[in-house]
């Protein structure tokens, strides 16, 4: 029954977002458009920018709010995970996940996250186009299991052009407890492969994981993965103040 709930939840949300898109137009001008996609930064399925579990060097710009909702698969049983980011200083952001038992191991627990992206450019004078450096936290009150990691992440393109890249991102990072992910090297890859779309591939240290994620429109993604051989799927919603 849960799971045909949040089936239905989850199609209904896609409806509205295709509505609205359809409804932009996606014809160029002021509109969002796919060029936009390529540097949009956007939570993992666990809080924080990142892909799924991996976090990437960038951070959400100051004002901005992205909430999301993911449901896994977890051994026939659909695990809910939410949460929200919000940055108010230039390279900062901060935000709150909910988890729910398989992924805590006692009901469900909420864990607050942060990341700063470190202005290389500033602080030493390096070229604009060298890699972003980032380093952060998971869970920071070790509700569960805190990490802190640090993170490079650099954007390549695929083509002559530049209409495709690739995010690639390397990090290194500590658990509290031992062969979790985010312990020891963990890193991925993100891929605009066409319009409005982008592939995520990542090992996140104990894992390999695969997401792809579609914008319908500027503040609505809709998004459809594996994580740990588990299916899941999920949406964002971007907004600010």
């Amino acid at each position: 029954m849960r799971a045909h709930t949040v089936a239905a939840v989850v199609a209904v949300v896609l409806v509205l977002c295709a509505g609205f898109g359809w409804a932009q137009g996606w014809d160029g001008g002021d509109l969002w458009t796919a060029d936009d996609v390529r540097d949009a930064p956007l939570p993992s399925w666990f809080g924080g920018t990142g892909l799924i579990v991996v976090p990437t060097a960038q951070t959400i710009a100051p004002t901005d709010v992205q909430a999301h909702l993911h449901v896994i698969d977890v051994e026939g049983e659909w695990q809910t995970v939410w949460g929200a980011n919000v940055s108010i200083y230039e390279g900062l952001e901060g935000g709150v996940t909910g988890l729910d038992e398989a992924y805590t191991g006692a009901g469900q627990e909420t864990v607050y996250q942060a990341k700063y992206c470190v202005p290389l450019d500033r602080l030493f004078g390096l070229d604009p186009r060298a890699p972003t450096l980032a380093v952060g936290g998971r869970d920071l009150s070790d509700e569960i299991n805190r990490a802190w990691y640090v993170v490079l992440s650099k954007e390549l393109p695929l083509d002559p052009n530049g209409d495709n890249t690739a995010l690639f991102t390397l990090g290194v990072g500590e658990t509290e407890l031992p062969d979790s992910p985010l312990d020891g090297l963990f890193g991925g890859v993100d891929l605009t492969i066409f319009d409005y779309a982008r592939l995520q591939l990542e090992h996140d240290g104990e894992n390999f994981n695969a997401a792809l994620r579609y914008w319908w429109s500027e503040w609505a993604v809709t998004e459809i993965g594996v994580l740990d051989d588990n299916m899941g799927y999920g949406f964002t919603l971007v907004t600010g103040f």
